[in-house]
């Protein structure tokens, strides 16, 4: 099964740009309301809308939502971490627990969306 996530946002350029960067995703489509992304058996879609645009008041962290995406990396957490420092995001301190052969923190993109990182415990 294909899986995949829709994020809106208030600036489409800037979080193609993260995610490219961060997680290397290839932009398949794209232009100045929405871009789709793939990596993988992944799919990210991101869409710029005014409701989105005015609800934006400041990129702080958004703790309250109930949702918390997943990206899984082999990649060292001290790469992981530069790149999304690069891109305006920022990574937590990494929790003090494997889960499933991966180390667990959580991060966080140029808008404040938060997601988790799932490092690989080889990487």
């Amino acid at each position: 099964m294909k899986a995949g996530l829709v994020i809106y946002t208030s600036s489409i350029h800037h979080l193609t740009s993260f995610y490219s960067h961060v997680f290397g995703f290839e932009v398949i489509e794209s232009d100045d309301t929405y871009a789709l992304l793939s990596g993988g058996e992944f799919e990210l879609v991101l869409l710029e809308t005014e409701a989105a645009k005015s609800s934006v008041i400041s990129f702080e962290p958004r703790e309250t939502t109930p949702l918390k995406p997943v990206f899984f990396s082999d990649l060292p957490l001290t790469l992981i971490s530069e790149r999304v420092k690069d891109k305006g995001g920022s990574v937590y301190p990494p929790k003090h627990w494997d889960f499933r052969g991966h180390q667990v923190c959580d991060a966080y993109d140029c808008e404040g969306n938060i997601f988790q990182l799932r490092i690989n415990r080889n990487a």
